[in-house]
């Protein structure tokens, strides 16, 4: 027997949980829009050199990589199989995009001509990463990126950071929030400043950047090793301290951002952590991350990548962006409310009471609709006990009944499936009571 379970690290949604995804999606979109940042899309595949050309890094290793088709694939295993002590110039040549970044960043080479200058961004849609999924972390996942391209000035900085936790406060994720900020410029001057040759920087990189997913203790042991001792005091040494003499003009503007988005958001906290790092290559300024203290890990993050559009054929471009990641966002949201709907404003489910009264029925759901309300039609017909009950698993509000009496008279049959009351109600009647129940249920959500 085919076993009805998705493959490791992806997943199926249940109509409740569409309903909650999409409703974070458009509160999310809201704010991005409210903000003036603008909407487009790339497609969910790109060319194996895009993805692995500029600043990919550790994520090389997880891109999901398609094969090339039809005669070029026959070819290459033609070239394995006739020549097996070549090297092949590989069997794929595109993959899945592991982020939302580099797409953006070959999407502003090739369009920047058409496209506002500055331009700020607005990217949502999933990506896939090929590592050992858990808790929070999966293959197949949302993200949702803020960016502003072709500006070196703070406003970037300020623009994106501020969305971004206006986003997380509008989704109800206010308290406790604290955002993290550091510089690339001045970890890369704290590195120096401590002795650790330029042969260690992308392990020691790596190591401070994996620091909160690990004891301690194990980081020590881990940094020692890597450095040695001595090394690896005095880096700890300049992490720790206010000041740094070899980046003071980035750290001074680093405390600049901390105190306008402090003014700016004060629901949130905003500290400088001189060890964060963010672990993508392409960063070389200003970086941040976002974490919630019911959350194991940040639920958002990002940073500047001046150098990236240049990669793809742009002109040199500043860019600023950051990302807010969905799929730990709603994990959080769903233990903090629970199993709610995510439904917004009120339902209804037509039932059909007879065959001979099927587009009675359509006609009355219709005519429903075009006065805005969400309405549904019972997909069977027969007894209206069963009708009931299926727009109960829908999550309906009310269920209409037109029977051959009602029909008649223009009058509806309007059973509250909460309470189990029943009421014969006009158009306007009916109108009326939906729409004040929807408003109320809206203003309570």
């Amino acid at each position: 027997m085919i076993s009805n379970l998705p493959p490791s690290g992806f997943r199926d949604f249940l109509p409740r949980e569409c309903r909650a995804r999409a409703k974070a999606a458009k509160i999310i979109s809201e704010a991005a829009s409210s903000a003036g940042f603008q909407a487009m899309e790339t497609p969910a595949v790109e060319d194996l050199a895009v993805l692995t050309g500029k600043g990919s890094g550790e994520n090389e290793r997880l891109i999901f990589q398609i094969l090339k088709r039809g005669e070029k694939l026959k070819e290459e295993f033609d070239g394995l199989i006739l020549k097996p002590g070549q090297a092949s110039p590989g069997l794929a040549d595109s993959g899945l995009r592991f982020d939302l970044t580099v797409p953006l960043s070959r999407y502003y080479a090739r369009h920047q001509g058409f496209l506002p200058h500055p331009f700020k961004a607005f990217h949502m849609g999933p990506v896939w990463r090929a590592e050992r999924a858990q808790k929070g972390r999966y293959r197949e996942f949302i993200q949702c990126d803020f960016d502003v391209l072709g500006s070196e000035d703070l406003a970037c900085e300020l623009d994106v950071v501020s969305t971004i936790v206006s986003a997380l406060r509008d989704l109800g994720l206010a308290e406790g929030l604290s955002v993290s900020l550091n510089d690339r410029r001045v970890l890369a001057g704290d590195l120096r400043e401590a002795g650790v040759s330029a042969e260690f920087e992308g392990r020691t990189l790596i190591l401070l950047d994996k620091k909160d997913k690990m004891p301690e203790e194990v980081f020590t042991r881990e940094l020692d090793g890597l450095l040695g001792e001595k090394t690896a005091k005095a880096l700890s040494g300049a992490l720790a301290r206010d000041a740094s003499s070899a980046a003071a003009e980035p750290l001074a503007r680093l405390r600049d951002l901390q105190g306008s988005i402090s003014r700016l958001c004060p629901w949130a906290e905003f500290k400088i952590d001189r060890g964060l790092v963010r672990g993508f290559d392409y960063y070389t300024g200003p970086v941040f991350e976002i974490r919630h203290p019911r959350a194991a890990g940040s639920i958002a993050g990002g940073g500047r990548y001046d150098g990236l559009i240049q990669a793809f054929g742009g002109r040199p471009t500043p860019a600023f962006g950051g990302s807010i990641g969905f799929e730990r966002v709603m994990l959080l949201l769903e233990e903090m409310k629970g199993s709610e709907s995510g439904e917004d404003g009120a339902r209804v489910c037509v039932t059909i009471f007879s065959p001979e009264l099927r587009g009675e029925t359509f006609a009355a759901a219709a005519r429903l609709r075009a006065r805005g309300l969400k309405v549904d039609v019972c997909p069977l017909s027969g007894r209206l006990k069963s009708q009931f009950k299926y727009a109960d698993a829908t999550g309906a509000r009310w269920a209409i009944v037109i029977g051959p009496d009602e029909a008649a008279a223009g009058r509806f049959k309007l059973k509250d499936l909460r309470s189990g009351e029943e009421a014969l109600e006009t158009w306007e009647e009916l109108n009326a009571r939906i729409q004040s129940a929807a408003a109320m249920e809206a203003h309570l959500a």
